[in-house]
């Protein structure tokens, strides 16, 4: 069953460039998901994502997209090339240890230019890791901007 997220949460990197994954992102069926669990360990996807920030999955999520990509992407075009190294190619398997927390790999860290604050948010099947000021210039930056693209989703009244 693929999971789903939603919400907003702030936190730190600690000393060991650790953060903690609100339990409300953890084993959300309650039961434990034994495709993303082993020996009571969760086991994630992160990579790189649009506008300097970062995708966390769970691996089941992270299954599914790649066999999308595997079944529309073709190595031997240079977009889908250029794709596949952004995005597949940083790719890091990572374990939440009895504290849900992991580690966030220093490239990683670098690209999303994540220092010490850091913005988690539900984005349906993934959830995006900020720096704090990339999230907050991103929000002011498009704030304005969201009633314009609201008006451009069809059949859906919020």
């Amino acid at each position: 069953m693929e999971k789903k997220f939603y919400g907003e949460y702030f936190c730190s990197l600690d000393e060991k460039s650790r953060i903690i994954l609100p339990s409300t992102f953890r084993n959300q069926d309650g039961e434990g998901d034994s495709s993303n669990i082993d020996s009571g360990k969760e086991r994630w996807v992160i990579t790189r994502g649009f506008e300097k920030c970062l995708l966390l999955y769970p691996e089941g999520n992270w299954e599914e997209v790649i066999k999308k990509f595997s079944e529309n992407l073709l190595y031997k075009n240079k977009e889908d090339r250029l794709f596949m190294r952004f995005f597949i190619f940083p790719a890091k398997n990572i374990e939440l240890d009895k504290q849900g927390r992991f580690t966030i790999p220093k490239p990683l860290l670098n690209y999303a230019g994540i220092v010490k604050d850091v913005v988690l948010l539900g984005a349906i099947q993934k959830i995006e890791i900020w720096s704090l000021e990339n999230w907050e210039g991103l929000f002011k930056y498009s704030g304005d901007q969201i009633e314009s693209l609201s008006k451009n989703i069809r059949d859906f009244d919020f």
